[in-house]
């Protein structure tokens, strides 16, 4: 008898140890948009978004673009456009909502993409 209960505060240790990992594992989320600037015509803007449900932050960034802006509902929610702008998004707030993120194209390039790493509040 002593072993099972010796077992089962092991297991019971191990439960509360994994439910807080898995739990931070999926308090981040991310959302990655694209521009590819298209000769004699507009620019064409890909990005699926992603709808956050608590206050989220942006917790660090990714990718080749000169600044981005931030969209939600069609809006402009904030824009950073230079890549020195940039870095200074790292905590800025997300209220719930659907967001999409559009990178600037640095010049030269045809492209441009952009990654955000969300985190809960």
């Amino acid at each position: 008898m002593g072993r099972i209960v010796k077992k089962l505060a092991m297991m019971s240790v191990a439960v509360f140890v994994l439910v807080p990992a898995t739990l931070s594992a999926q308090s981040r989320k991310t959302v990655t948009g694209y521009q590819e600037r298209i000769p004699n015509s507009n620019a064409e803007l890909k990005c699926d978004g992603v709808r956050i449900t608590q206050t989220m932050y942006i917790d660090s960034i990714s990718g080749y673009h000169n600044g981005f802006w931030i969209s939600k509902g069609g809006r402009i929610e904030k824009a950073y456009w230079s890549i020195r702008q940039s870095d200074s998004c790292i905590g800025y707030e997300l209220k719930p909502g659907f967001y999409q993120v559009y990178p600037n194209i640095v010049l030269p390039a045809d492209t441009a993409n952009i990654t955000l790493w969300l985190k809960e509040k």
